[in-house]
């Protein structure tokens, strides 16, 4: 195994993990990798993935430290550079690696749920073992040693990779589900990416947990994140198609019972869009995530819309954005669905909306057919016609013979239409207009 690591671990993350074995043994812990690496390198060890494929399988790194976790990361740091975010509350801390990686580190602990739902109570101290009986499912339950005096040793309390060899998923005991409702959505995350079917005993515990509405335990915060999951993952689509297959979406919120499409084309299209889109996303400081969400709700009344972005927990401040786009969907499509346009046109309609608001329903666009022009325009706006410059400063106008007041506004923006048009181009050119404005205006 300790060849197996050296020889098909990415050389980022190899080097990760000596860093802590080296850092873990100077302070006498014994550190492992857990999570989603120790489970895509078994993946890899057993042939259900090629080597050249674990690479794009590991991105951030979790450890797992009979120790102070805190500590270790402090002297990571220390050490090798970066920074630490440190979470008391849970044991846990993040060193943000010097080269860009995440690397989480949590020291070894059991975990008390004394009340269905929410966050656990944590107590360290406990063995790598005891660490394990806590996790969700099998195939996660597994600890790679870092240490360096026996690296690459597997720990596997639970039977985990016999489940990674039959494809299954299986949670380690019968309240999981009612402990942390949220491993129903992350079964159904992990069923699609990997592939795998929940064992008999898992699939009725889940049928339980959605017949007794587990879901409702969770606060949206947790809600939220656990959808920003999903929808941050390649085969999102997939996913909330077995959501819906599952009958998931309805124990989201009774309200959301169908997507608005049956397509994956469809959703290849929204992606393709998105990815030539990313500058405007960015710009707009809205996550790719959220336009899907967007996007998936389309068939939801727009009454209910706001009841579920509220049980989502999405930030009120953007489900105003996203409620405003459904709302205003028909009327944008009556003024704005047209080829032909001058600039000036769209920058004028346009600015009426929020820049949010033109984003959600230029992306939503993408199920309707017919509505090319409408994206076309939108985004327009967006990319190049917003915000207005002022071509003649306010000072300058005044200096031209202008009276202050409103009227100031009124110039700069028929200068801006007469430059969106292409009439203008120049300081030289903007001020004559604005004397032919203000002799027009002053006079009448």
């Amino acid at each position: 195994m300790p060849d197996f690591i050296t020889g098909n671990l990415a050389t980022y993350a190899l080097k990760i993990a000596e860093q802590v074995g080296e850092a873990a043994k100077r302070l006498e812990m014994m550190p492992y990798l857990v999570g989603g690496g120790a489970r895509e390198l078994m993946r890899c060890f057993i042939e259900q993935i090629s080597p050249d494929k674990l690479a794009f399988q590991l991105f951030d790194l979790d450890f797992a430290v009979e120790g102070d976790a805190i500590e270790l990361a402090g002297e990571l740091a220390r050490q090798w550079g970066g920074t630490v975010r440190a979470e008391e509350r849970f044991l846990t801390a993040r060193w943000l690696h010097p080269a860009g990686y995440i690397v989480d580190l949590a020291t070894t602990r059991q975990e008390d749920y004394p009340i269905p739902g929410q966050l656990p109570e944590v107590e360290g101290g406990a063995t790598i073992y005891e660490d394990m009986l806590r996790r969700d499912f099998t195939v996660n339950a597994l600890a790679i040693s870092v240490a360096k005096d026996n690296f690459g040793e597997l720990i596997d309390p639970t039977g985990g990779v016999g489940d990674l060899f039959a494809r299954n998923l299986r949670v380690l005991h019968r309240r999981s589900f009612l402990d942390d409702p949220t491993r129903i959505l992350r079964g159904l995350r992990y069923s699609v990416r990997l592939n795998y079917h929940l064992d008999e005993l898992t699939a009725t515990l889940l049928q339980t947990a959605m017949e007794e509405s587990y879901l409702d335990l969770l606060s949206p915060e947790r809600v939220r994140y656990e959808i920003q999951c999903i929808l941050e993952e390649r085969m999102w689509f997939g996913m909330m198609w077995a959501a819906m297959r599952w009958d998931l979406l309805a124990q989201l919120h009774p309200a959301w019972s169908t997507l608005p499409t049956t397509s994956g084309e469809d959703a290849q299209v929204l992606e393709l869009a998105l990815r030539n889109q990313a500058d405007v996303l960015k710009a707009e400081l809205v996550p790719a995530w959220l336009v899907r969400l967007s996007w998936l709700l389309v068939a939801v009344g727009e009454g209910e819309l706001p009841k579920i972005l509220n049980r989502f927990g999405v930030y009120p401040r953007l489900a105003r954005h996203i409620v405003e786009a459904r709302r205003k969907d028909d009327e944008l499509t009556q003024r704005m669905n047209h080829a032909g346009f001058p600039r000036s046109r769209i920058y004028r309609v346009c600015r009426e909306y929020s820049r949010k608001c033109l984003l959600f329903a230029a992306f939503n666009s993408y199920l309707r057919r017919g509505c090319e022009n409408l994206r076309r325009n939108l985004l327009i706006y967006l990319r190049e016609l917003s915000p207005r410059r002022n071509l003649v400063k306010g000072d300058r106008l005044i200096e031209l013979g202008l009276p202050a007041g409103p009227l100031v506004h009124r110039i700069q923006e028929e200068i801006w239409w007469r430059h969106l048009d292409g009439e203008v181009d120049g300081v030289e050119a903007a001020e004559a207009l604005a004397r032919e404005l203000i002799g027009r205006y002053v006079e009448n």
